[in-house]
């Protein structure tokens, strides 16, 4: 086990039993489903409501006695990244990506190192773009249509292997389809896009280990647990009930406290009236009327009668204004666009729907209401099979369902169950509790005209006011009760303006009660019978806040627990907080950085780059996931600008490479010229390089520069010389595949054209596969083809007596392209007799004669020579090369 997994248990075993579980199961590689999220929301906030608090009726367990295993070593052995590698295996263009053959395909070798080769032109770059789309690379390449063939849609498709499997996979690559999520992603892939990318700033660690991917799934889950206990947090707080009439007294200390136990303890105090209390109660009006002869009793009753009255009108007032606040239409309208957007995201699975013999609309809102009136409908009556697989009858027709109709049952059953369904039905929940309790606020006919002529009396300016008000309440209201409006937020007036104006609406109808208030004392204290009215008066409404506030005790006591609950939803979401598993993610990951920075300066180093003051270093951690950039040791700045071309691609390379650590994955690595920039001893130091990488994987180079593919063989059989002398067994191969352009276009794969590493062995095979190719054209009396492709194959056998003389008949003693001079060859060259020297002599004279690029006399009207000729020269120099490598082995 490693380090970091020693960590990862030690920090889990200071969670949560429930966190504890979540992080065994993505370490197992689980795929969490909605009903996970759920029992994992649960049990966050069952903790928070199993902790003391003035519960009136505490809610029943939501999940703290849920079974949670705790993550174990045991756990993260599952965790291991080494998987079967990716090969590529081929890539055939189909037609329409930039100006390449229809048809191109290319195999590569499964293991060591396979070049492509071809001149500027030759389609290496279109090629490589197709991989790009299908694999993984840290900069993304468009490819473009054919120009000349615009209407055409790019298509491609790409080969690959799992391990040594036989039977491989494709997959089909089309311009501007989804991207493709397969394998192939772990196939990574080199270019001077990529380069620039590596270099240019702070980049996301490539391969991240399975312990910090846990993290950061983990981070990831924890939101969405959030989201779930905030929605409930939000559902909660909408189904919260008022009961403004009830807010005075003993009322006032209970709403002003709710959840706590001072409200708790004020509302068990509540009881019942008694007989006797109920008889006083309803004599209460009769003496009332007795002692309100006199006029300042009178007055007294009428001051504190318009005093309650402007107190309720206040109270109503700020009801709306709570109602109609900044914050609560912000929610509204975020509920509302959260609907809207799942209203789209299901139009693309309502898609699905849409076969023959369906009715239009089939899918849409009126349909599902349907469905779930349905399907409340079938439950309700059979509580013993789900809807609708345990149905046989039609719940609307009552209809036996032939085997036609199940199936489709199911299908509307799976639609009405997928992931943008479940997001609609909860979005909808919570804008529809919203909407109602928008709908439930009395803003017309809340002050009626004989009211607002009442304040006119104490303040007209004021009562003019008031309706003016309600009415921008009303429009606010209704344009965010409007449903069909996707985007109401430019529509609706503004909430702040009428917030503030009901505020001080409310504020001066109080001040006008308090007025009303003080009257109605003053006049008590001025007779005795007002005195008594008054008293009355304070006895009638206590007794009467104390029947109502009796009667709705229970809704009132659920009311005091709820609010307790909205406490604890907020408190289980706070736990549900990533700032401690990014914490750890971050510090765990600065360790794993560490390692990728010393893998960059081991690269760096054999990639001959220790000259260059350059490092990787640890940039900055996000959400759990590290950036690493490429700087200037001691001055921290980036290279670009700094570093001459060369080697910025040097340091990209290794930056490349660095990235790789610790990954296990043997996955194929692709690199599109590598070389570019590259002076001659970097591209030695990169071909040894790509040959000690394609020992244990299957490496990809796209290239036009032929010394660097002629430094690939170099070093290989340099590599090959070390193995032998020490022993050990030298394991990675290399192939070349030639491609040009054709008049289909480019990136065709040809023999025509072969390079000195090419054996001479090999050259006579490929001269032997033109020669009955033209053959063909000449039974076919397409003579002037032949003509050209006669020449041409005399042209290439001239080369290959060429190759011949350097490789064989001089023994590689000096060759082309290479530096050195192999004098120890030199005792092969002794044995050369004058018939060797003939021979290549005669056979170079007379394939000059008829190789392109050498003119024939005007007398000479001789036909092409025939491919029995071409055979014949063929075979003479096979059986002459033949000879003299027996003599001169011996």
């Amino acid at each position: 086990m490693t380090n970091l997994e020693k960590q990862l248990v030690q920090w889990s075993d200071n969670q949560s039993p429930w966190k504890q579980d979540l992080l065994r199961r993505l370490a197992l590689g689980e795929i969490l489903a909605d009903a996970d999220y759920r029992t994992y929301a649960n049990a966050a906030v069952s903790i928070e409501v199993d902790k003391t608090a003035p519960w009136r009726s505490k809610p029943e367990d939501m999940g703290l006695f849920e079974v949670f295993n705790p993550l174990t070593e045991a756990h993260l052995t599952n965790i291991s990244s080494e998987h079967d590698p990716v090969k590529v295996t081929r890539l055939l263009h189909v037609h329409g990506a930039n100006d390449l053959a229809p048809g191109t395909n290319l195999e590569f070798s499964p293991d060591g190192l396979t070049i492509i080769a071809g001149k500027n032109g030759s389609g290496k770059s279109g090629l490589a773009r197709i991989l790009k789309q299908v694999a993984a690379s840290r900069s993304s390449e468009k490819i473009l249509p054919n120009v000349f063939q615009p209407e055409v849609t790019p298509k491609a498709v790409v080969g690959y292997s799992l391990g040594d499997e036989s039977q491989g996979e494709e997959l089909t690559w089309e311009h501007d389809s989804e991207p493709i999520e397969s394998p192939m992603k772990r196939v990574r892939i080199f270019d001077s896009h990529a380069a620039t990318a590596q270099l240019a700033g702070s980049n996301e660690v490539a391969y991240v280990p399975p312990t910090l991917q846990i993290l950061g799934e983990y981070t990831e889950a924890l939101q969405e647990i959030a989201t779930i206990i905030e929605n409930d947090q939000v559902q909660q707080n909408l189904r919260r009930a008022q009961w403004p009439d009830l807010e005075s007294a003993a009322g006032l200390t209970i709403f002003e406290n709710l959840g706590k136990q001072t409200a708790l303890d004020e509302l068990e105090r509540i009881s019942e009236l008694t007989p006797d209390e109920l008889k006083e109660l309803d004599g209460i009006p009769a003496k009332i009327s007795e002692l309100t002869t006199s006029n300042p009793a009178t007055q007294a009753v009428k001051a504190r009668n318009i005093a309650t009255q402007f107190a309720g009108l206040a109270k109503n007032i700020e009801t709306i204004q709570k109602a109609l606040s900044v914050s609560e239409i912000t929610l509204a309208q975020k509920l509302k666009t959260e609907v809207q957007n799942a209203k789209t995201g299901l139009e693309d699975a309502r898609r699905g729907l849409n076969q023959d013999g369906m009715i239009t609309g089939t899918g849409n809102e009126s349909w599902r209401r349907m469905w779930l009136a349905a399907k409340e409908f079938k439950e309700s009556s059979d509580h013993e099979h789900d809807f609708p697989q345990g149905i046989s009858m039609c719940p609307l027709c009552v209809q036996t369902l032939n085997p036609e109709a199940k199936t489709r049952f199911e299908l509307f059953s799976e639609f009405m169950a997928n992931e943008a369904q479940k997001k609609l039905i909860a979005a909808q929940r919570l804008w529809d509790e919203k909407k109602n309790s928008l709908s439930s606020l009395t803003i017309k006919g809340l002050a009626p005209a004989d009211t607002i002529a009442l304040v006119g009396t104490y303040d007209e300016t004021l009562a003019e006011s008031i309706e003016p008000i309600l009415t921008r309440a009303e429009s606010l209201r209704s344009a965010i009760d409007e449903s069909s409006q996707t985007d109401a937020a430019s529509e609706v007036p503004d909430p702040e303006n009428i917030s503030e104006s009901l505020e001080a609406l409310a504020k001066k109808i109080r001040e006008a009660s308090q007025s009303e208030e003080d009257k109605a004392t003053k006049l008590a204290e001025m007779h005795s019978s007002a005195e008594a009215v008054v008293l009355l008066t304070k006895r009638q409404q206590s007794l009467s806040l104390r029947q109502n506030i009796a009667a709705k005790k229970t809704e009132i006591g659920a009311e005091h627990d709820r609010a307790i609950l909205i406490s604890r939803l907020s408190q289980a979401k706070s736990a549900c907080g990533t700032s401690g598993a990014s914490r750890k993610n971050s510090e765990l990951s600065k360790e794993y950085v560490t390692a990728v920075c010393d893998r960059f300066a081991e690269e760096s180093e054999a990639l001959g780059l220790h000259r260059v003051p350059v490092e990787l270093v640890f940039d900055r951690s996000s959400r759990g996931v590290s950036f690493i950039k490429v700087s200037i040791k001691g001055v921290g700045s980036t290279v670009n600008g700094v570093l001459s071309e060369g080697e910025q691609r040097v340091a990209a390379i290794a930056g490349f490479f660095a990235d790789l650590t610790e990954s296990g994955d043997q996955s194929t690595l692709v690199f599109d010229d590598p070389v570019s920039s590259l002076d001659q001893e970097f591209r030695v130091k990169v071909a040894q390089r790509l040959l000690q990488e394609a020992e244990s994987r299957q490496v990809l180079v796209f290239t036009h520069d032929f010394t660097f593919v002629q430094y690939l063989y170099e070093e290989k059989v340099a590599r090959e010389r070390k193995a032998r002398a020490q022993g050990l067994e030298h394991s990675e191969t290399l192939t070349y595949l030639h491609i040009a352009r054709s008049p289909e276009g480019a990136g065709v794969p040809t023999s025509a054209e072969v390079w000195r590493h090419v054996s001479v062995r090999e050259r006579l095979g490929r001269l032997r596969e033109r020669q009955q190719a033209a053959a063909a054209l000449f039974r076919g009396n397409d003579l002037i083809a032949y003509e050209k492709e006669a020449r041409d194959i005399v042209g290439a056998l001239r080369e290959t007596w060429e190759v011949f003389v350097e490789q064989e008949l001089l023994n590689n003693v000096v060759t082309r392209h290479e530096r050195s001079v192999q004098t120890q060859r030199l005792n092969k060259i002794l044995e050369l007799q004058t018939s060797d020297v003939a021979a290549v002599e005669y056979g170079m004279t007379i394939e000059s004669r008829y190789m392109t690029g050498h003119a024939a006399p005007a007398s000479d009207a001789s036909a092409p020579v025939d491919p029995r000729w071409l055979l014949g020269e063929i075979d003479s120099f096979a059986t002459f090369r033949k000879e003299f490598l027996k003599r001169i082995s011996k």
